[in-house]
């Protein structure tokens, strides 16, 4: 079955209303005051990313996080980088991934509830960090986009 971004969109919304998604630092991007909608838009015209569904932002709001349906698109202001959905191997908390390269920490000393970046390995073993804001949100994220990348297998 192809599934097209509408198909994928509504299925993102429906998970995202299982995390009682918006909060107070996530939202739908349809819901989205119309300059925001503009300016992340904008920012992201050229990147292909389907439709824009879900924004994840940090308590500044100097750091977010864009899923569209074909790409997830983060940054911080008005810099930013995108990956393709499909091209996403493995996702971890960058806490973990610190506690795994470092030794310095163990899980215990890291709380989950503390957790606010996800580490995306794409399918060439390039590592990228994903804000987010720690908590429910973090793991709303998380979970959504495991969903996404199920969605976007061929």
């Amino acid at each position: 079955m192809q599934k097209t971004d509408e198909y994928i969109a509504k299925r993102l919304k429906w998970k995202a209303g299982k995390y009682s998604l918006p909060t107070q630092h996530s939202f739908l991007f349809e819901s989205l005051p119309t300059e925001n909608q503009k300016f992340y838009s904008e920012l992201f015209k050229s990147q292909n990313i389907g439709i824009p569904v879900l924004v994840f932002t940090q308590p500044k709001n100097d750091k977010w996080t864009v899923f569209g349906t074909r790409k997830i698109v983060w940054g911080e202001y008005d810099k930013f980088e995108s990956l393709l959905i499909s091209d996403i191997k493995e996702m971890r908390p960058q806490s973990l991934v610190e506690i795994s390269e470092t030794g310095k920490a163990t899980r215990e000393q890291v709380k989950k509830t503390e957790w606010d970046e996800l580490t995306i390995t794409n399918l060439n073993s390039e590592q990228f960090v994903i804000p987010a804001f720690k908590g429910s949100d973090f793991f709303a994220m998380w979970n959504i986009l495991l969903m996404n990348v199920q969605l976007n297998r061929k």
